[in-house]
């Protein structure tokens, strides 16, 4: 595959003009309360927007700029649902030996996450068409296909300063945000989130290559050369992404953003704090003589007491209390097995990122959770997430999953056939990451 390229400046300039605040403002006008759709009926993109803006020859026509807003508002949820629903099926995949088929669905939850993000930033990915939703109108960003310019689109907005200020809000580590600690380190959000993208693999190369991942996996034969996991591997897989997703209240991801504060705080702290030698000479080694005190200095007030908070004081570095999330920050080439991991991890970030994002534009359209319950309650029956009625509140969904994760530890590895054998009806409850959008978004 040829090196993936990015925007144009005409792009980049026309992608600078989308508005995050018409989103805003749709959002806040949808007629979602009590409803299982989010958009009138009488909506022109109601049915197929894709197909109605090809229709309109690939613009928004003024008198449409409203019902466009509408749409891109209620995509952004959409999309999120789906990509946590696409995660589910390719943890399924997984923990039942079909490493292609969870490449494949893989790909799909990232794109879908990557989508929802983007929509509510007013940015409207389509068949060959992408626009970027500005106060009064909806300009051409790119003709690219949906895949190419959906990962364009999102690595360019990634290095924006929008997206700094986005992220330094929706990650919460140990329960402040994100850019409250980075400017405690004096560095500002800036490279803090740089850096973060930048070790995660959040960059055009990283999703193009996932995108010729997908294509090889889906099109060519599974078996010429078999290659596939072990059933022990296979759920560590599957545990370590559903520990990343546990949460504490709705819309938050406790356990996942304490992780990437760890990851982030030590790559602050260690080029300034480089073990010597006795003759004066670098280790290639960190010195964390200073470590305890600095994370004190940099530390949000109340944190200081916090159980996590005082591990990464005592210990910066424990393979142990780390693990669920080091293969994210890991880049490997070659057979399926040899990346699925860090991809399923990549795509639980992405989606964690869009979904942070959708809270953030129901929190500032004025709009609660109780906005979202009956449509939530519709997905949740749909996707036999319960019977008999909904659980209040939803994050008590949590609990299937803990007991999921619980069988998932007792059940016999030896082979995928003893772990899908013992693992009974707890293998669909693995299967289904919607749970998170339901929790996330309703009360």
């Amino acid at each position: 595959m040829s090196a993936p390229t990015g925007l144009s400046a005409k792009s980049e300039s026309a992608l600078a003009r989308a508005d995050r605040a018409v989103v805003v403002a749709a959002l806040s006008r949808l007629p979602i309360s009590g409803s299982e759709t989010w958009l009138a009926p009488g909506n022109v993109y109601f049915h197929s927007a894709g197909e109605r803006v090809l229709a309109d020859g690939k613009v928004v026509p003024p008198a449409q700029h409203a019902e466009f807003a509408d749409y891109l508002a209620a995509a952004s949820f959409i999309h999120s649902a789906d990509s946590w629903a696409y995660l589910g099926r390719a943890l399924h995949a997984v923990l039942q030996g079909d490493v292609h088929g969870a490449v494949h669905l893989c790909y799909y939850a990232e794109l879908r996450a990557a989508i929802s993000l983007l929509s509510t930033e007013g940015i409207y990915i389509g068949n060959r068409c992408t626009l970027a939703l500005t106060g009064t109108d909806a300009v051409e960003v790119t003709l690219a296909g949906t895949h190419v310019a959906a990962w364009m689109v999102l690595d360019s907005w990634a290095r924006s300063a929008r997206a700094q200020d986005l992220i330094g809000r929706v990650l919460r580590p140990i329960g402040a945000p994100l850019h409250e600690w980075a400017n405690n380190m004096g560095s500002g959000i800036q490279p803090i989130v740089e850096g973060l993208l930048n070790d995660i693999a959040f960059d055009l190369s990283a999703f193009s290559e996932d995108r010729s991942r997908r294509n090889n996996v889906s099109y060519q034969p599974t078996r010429v050369e078999p290659d596939d996991l072990s059933a022990e591997d296979s759920a560590r897989i599957a545990d370590d992404v559903w520990t990343l997703l546990e949460p504490e209240s709705r819309g938050t991801f406790p356990v996942l953003d304490r992780l990437l504060f760890r990851h982030l705080a030590v790559g602050v702290f260690a080029p300034t704090h480089e073990e010597v030698d006795s003759d004066g000479m670098p280790t290639g080694r960190t010195d964390w003589s200073d470590w305890s005190a600095w994370l004190d200095s940099v530390a949000p007030g109340g944190v200081e007491r916090d159980p996590y908070f005082v591990s990464i004081r005592d210990e910066p570095e424990d393979a142990s209390r780390d693990a669920a999330l080091d293969a994210a920050f890991t880049r490997n080439y070659g057979a399926p097995t040899t990346y699925l991991r860090e991809m399923i991890l990549r795509t639980t970030l992405l989606a964690r990122l869009s979904t942070g994002a959708c809270v953030e534009l129901l929190d500032d359209s004025g709009l609660a959770a109780d906005d979202v319950t009956t449509w939530v309650i519709g997905l949740g029956e749909a996707r036999a997430l319960w019977s008999g009625g909904a659980p209040a509140p939803m994050v008590d969904l949590w609990a299937d999953a803990e007991a999921a994760k619980e069988e998932l530890e007792l059940t016999s590895k030896t082979s995928h056939h003893a772990l899908i054998q013992g693992m009974r009806e707890y293998l669909a409850v693995l299967g289904q990451a919607e749970r998170v959008a339901a929790w996330s978004f309703a009360s």
